[in-house]
């Protein structure tokens, strides 16, 4: 089973980020229900290992923390394939070291990435030349925008369908819990 580990978006956000979606004339934009901040992406996952990273998250004291949407990109380069808000928050790294460490300690290996956290907005399957005017002059008009800040109270494991319409699916959402100590901030 395609699983993964993000935060979902509170209701509050997903008129904001809705919004940036509509001026966009260009690509699919995710459904309302599928915007989340991805933490760890697992890929096919037997049950058991999931069942066992369940019980590790819910080991995790992580903090609550206020999370920043601000500043518009793209992956892809010249052949854009996401539209993205990017994410910032004092206590979002330390959140996905620690539900990295409970990936490793559930024994589920993954290859090692750079986490850059954002919330995708769209997907684009091979723009053309006239995407690509309507992508370029989208980050020009839009790439500043910038989303009042949220806390993040929880994250949650779900299971990824593969169908392009479908929502993820929750396997169970998980609230942050008090830390036992103050946790440092990140460098």
């Amino acid at each position: 089973m395609r699983a993964f580990v993000a935060i979902p978006m509170p209701e509050a956000v997903l008129p904001g980020l809705l919004a940036l979606q509509e001026p966009l004339r260009a690509g699919r934009p995710v459904p309302e229900e599928n915007l989340h901040l991805t933490l760890a992406f697992l890929g096919d996952t037997d049950i058991p290992a999931l069942e066992t990273l369940h019980e590790e998250l819910e080991t995790l004291a992580v903090r609550p923390f206020d999370l920043r949407l601000a500043g518009l990109d793209i992956f892809g380069g010249d052949q854009p394939s996401v539209l993205f808000i990017r994410a910032q928050g004092e206590g979002l790294k330390e959140l996905q070291k620690s539900v990295m460490r409970a990936i490793r300690r559930a024994g589920i290996e993954l290859p090692r990435a750079r986490f850059a956290p954002h919330v995708t907005l769209a997907r684009f399957n091979r723009p053309g030349p006239e995407d690509l005017v309507r992508i370029g002059r989208y980050l020009q008009a839009h790439g500043d925008a910038a989303l009042f800040p949220f806390r993040v109270t929880g994250f949650g494991l779900y299971r990824s369908d593969l169908h392009r319409d479908r929502a993820p699916r929750a396997s169970g959402r998980l609230s942050l819990k008090p830390a036992a100590r103050p946790h440092s901030l990140p460098a």
